[in-house]
């Protein structure tokens, strides 16, 4: 029961004073229900972005995060046999801005929803509420539609949300809030619901996007859900003449600029995005489609960054660039103090694709369900890491939470050499100190394990996992691995010992894929080296 009391106490210890409150407020309060107005709201169609959703909807069946759900009569927006996260998709409404749903389409699916109205549960939750108030005004300006009963809903949604902004969660979620309900003040001209949404979206973009541009819990794939987001309300607000804050547009393109640039530094050759954190891949716009969709808005100024290999900002996240080979290293913290509920307990973990393509990757994400598959997933034992003692380096626990967490020093940081210490072990008495030195056709990485007091090698055991990408075949001969087109050589004060096990990579949402993970396990000290096989077709790289 102690042990209870104070892994809660390390978590809830690093939340606002603003959460706790909303937190006890939320508990307190009844369900969410929805007040409609006697009057019926006039409002005002939005210049929208094409349809460019993904397709989610075929006739009476839902396909969200792989899973397909077919109704045979009368939609469910209940459902919750797949998850809460099924659902949330599910209500959402992001099927109506497919580019193949016609005005009838769309239409018969709203009013479906609104024949439930009385028994929605999670749907008016404020998330899933946010996010359908956007695609309903979306679709309903985009094919011109006027729809009195439809419009007294959907004002009754943006009064509901207005009402319960999540400061309790604050992160993604209080910014897609604000988002939302910026988007139903142009739809309704309502200056209240304005003020407001411009006051939280500019405090929350300021807060949350960090000074290189990363969003600052640190998932590639929400830092694209939210850019894709942003892009989209900048269309509708610069195309708008009703307000009047002529601040408000450069302010909001210079953070989608930030995030723009950010997105491109980190995104692989081959398009991927490091599926670090909670990500997954076919869930967010890929890196080229939001470049393209910020083109064809024509207004935003992105440039790649200059100096681009000094990278390793206040974010933690850096790429290497060789020609043949790149390298993502997170030498960051795990997540904002208040709200880490994304991260996971890799510290110090890497990627490496070769030749455009994966060889040591991330394992990622495919579920948000509690369980066995989701506290794997973000363990440090599911990273390319070190783990000492069967312990993670910070304390993820539940589905969301973080207790203990690493806390990162930068030792070193040039164009060629990264080093950094964490602390994500001191209550065994040690601190992780690894380095990457970069070469054209060679990469070394070195782990020191150090006495948290002297500073010297502790003469602690651990174990260095590396996760190959499904299509990378190992093999060891002597101690050295092969793998695809590199080879991996160890040393270490003691003979490392090499195992090669299995593991499942998340392919995406609720989707694994069988892979190689390489366990080398040391004691004080490893130095891994890892060479190109065909390095006599590269002179060019060894002058």
């Amino acid at each position: 029961m102690i042990d209870k009391v104070d892994l809660f106490w390390r978590t809830v210890r690093h939340l606002k004073p603003r959460q706790i409150i909303y937190q006890i407020w939320n508990r307190c309060r009844r369900q969410p229900k929805l007040r409609f107005q006697k009057a019926t709201p006039i409002t005002y169609f939005l210049v929208v972005p094409e349809a460019d959703k993904p397709i989610s909807w075929e006739g009476q069946a839902f396909t969200f995060l792989n899973q397909r759900v077919d109704f045979e009569s009368e939609i469910d927006w209940n459902y919750a046999e797949k998850g809460k996260l099924w659902t949330y998709n599910l209500n959402y409404f992001d099927f109506l801005n497919q580019p193949n749903v016609t005005p009838t389409d769309g239409l018969q699916l709203i009013h479906a929803f609104m024949g439930q109205t009385n028994s929605l549960q999670e749907s008016l939750e404020p998330y899933p509420t946010s996010l359908r108030i956007i695609n309903w005004i979306q679709f309903l300006s985009r094919h011109r539609i006027q729809d009195d009963p439809i419009n007294a809903h959907l004002f009754a949604q943006t009064q509901l949300l207005s009402r319960r902004l999540e400061y309790h969660l604050a992160g993604n979620h209080l910014l897609e809030n604000g988002f939302a309900l910026l988007i139903g003040s142009l739809y309704f001209q309502h200056k209240p619901w304005f003020a407001k949404a411009i006051k939280l979206i500019c405090t929350e973009l300021t807060t949350q996007i960090l000074a290189d541009g990363c969003h600052d819990e640190r998932s590639p794939m929400y830092h694209q859900i939210l850019l894709d987001r942003l892009l989209t309300v900048l269309f509708s607000l610069q195309h708008d003449t009703w307000h009047t804050e002529l601040w408000l547009i450069p302010f909001m393109t210079r953070k989608a600029d930030l995030m723009l640039n950010w997105l491109t530094t980190i995104t692989f050759r081959n398009g991927d995005v490091p599926m670090v954190n909670d990500a997954a891949f076919r869930v967010a716009p890929t890196s080229a489609q939001l470049r393209i969709k910020a083109d064809r808005m024509n207004f935003l100024a992105t440039k790649q960054p200059a100096n681009e290999e000094q990278g390793a900002g206040c974010s933690g996240y850096r790429m290497f660039r060789q020609n043949r080979y790149e390298l993502f290293v997170d030498v960051g913290a795990v997540g904002p103090n208040h709200q880490p509920g994304h991260a996971h307990a890799d510290t110090f973990s890497f990627i490496l694709h070769v030749d455009n393509q994966p060889v040591l990757v991330d394992s990622g994400t495919s579920t948000y369900q509690i369980g066995q598959r989701r506290a794997r997933e973000r363990s440090t034992a599911a990273h390319n890491t070190i783990e000492i003692a069967s312990i993670n380096s910070s304390e993820v626990w539940a589905g969301f939470r973080v207790g203990r967490r690493a806390q990162v020093i930068l030792v070193q940081n040039t164009e060629r050499t990264l080093t950094a210490r964490h602390d994500g072990y001191q209550q065994l008495g040690v601190i992780h100190q690894r380095s990457w030195s970069i070469e054209p056709a060679k990469l070394t990485v070195v782990d020191q394990l150090l006495d948290v007091n002297s500073k010297r090698l502790s003469k602690q055991p651990a174990v260095a996992r590396f996760h190959f990408h499904p299509n990378v075949t190992l093999k060891v001969v002597n101690n050295i691995v092969m793998a695809g087109s590199i080879e991996l050589t160890f040393k270490s004060v003691t003979k490392p010992a090499l195992s090669v096990t299995r593991y499942k990579m998340a392919e995406g949402f609720n989707q694994l894929w069988s892979g190689q993970c390489l366990e080398v396990f040391f004691t004080d000290s490893l130095k891994t080296t890892i060479t190109s096989l065909h390095e006599h077709t590269l002179p060019d790289l060894l002058l």
